[in-house]
């Protein structure tokens, strides 16, 4: 056997076993499930409890979720999802949205990132994905990021990379998905201002929830 091919056999079987050891990583349990989740947020209140077809949920593979409708006092409605997965790994992986929307029937509009403020002392500003999509004339926003070990991720690239620093470093695969849909008449402004506020009302709520 020449050297070349045995240090091709090595790195395949170094390869092969770090992954069977990463997928034995032990699954992360939430700290309280997500039913527990305030169903009033400043302002706004629940006023819609939803559940995921079976045929859905058999795709996103989520260990638990929350899917939800708050309103405000003006009238004005935010969907609210999270999903989240207690361990990463082949076929049970968090669903980007720009993938998910578009096989729903939305079409992208505008896509690019928004800062948020964190509202919390001597935290800086943080990057979501702003997203805008149409479907049948109706237009949403959709302000999403990902969440794992007290890191906020706008980018999917760094998310996949996090995924495999903290599998190597802390034998952690778990993180979830939070994502805002605001219907958009006429005024798209006033529909970000919205959803950025709302999200600075979740960024205290979810540790409670979410694992460090």
């Amino acid at each position: 056997m020449s050297r070349r091919v045995a240090i091709l056999c090595s790195v395949l079987l170094i390869s092969f076993g770090l992954q069977l050891w990463l997928d034995a990583s032990p699954a992360v349990p939430l700290r309280t499930p997500l039913a527990r989740f305030p169903v009033a947020l400043g302002g706004w209140e629940l006023v819609r409890e939803q559940t995921i077809e079976d045929r859905l949920l058999a795709v996103l593979q989520a260990d638990d979720y929350l899917l939800r409708s708050y309103r405000n006092s003006e009238g004005k409605v935010i969907d609210l999802y999270i999903g989240y997965y207690g361990n990463q790994r082949t076929g049970k992986t968090i669903h980007s949205p720009k993938n998910c929307l578009p096989g729903w029937g939305w079409q992208p509009l505008e896509s690019g990132q928004v800062s948020l403020a964190t509202g919390l002392a001597e935290a800086p500003p943080v990057s979501i994905n702003r997203y805008l999509v149409e479907k049948d004339g109706q237009r949403a926003l959709v302000l999403y990021w990902y969440q794992a070990h007290g890191r906020i991720i706008a980018s999917e690239y760094w998310g996949k990379i996090y995924l495999v620093w903290d599998s190597l470093r802390l034998r952690r695969r778990d993180g979830a998905l939070v994502r805002l849909v605001l219907p958009v008449a006429d005024d798209l402004q006033g529909a970000e201002s919205r959803g950025l506020a709302f999200a600075r009302l979740l960024l205290p709520e979810l540790p409670r929830f979410l694992p460090d």
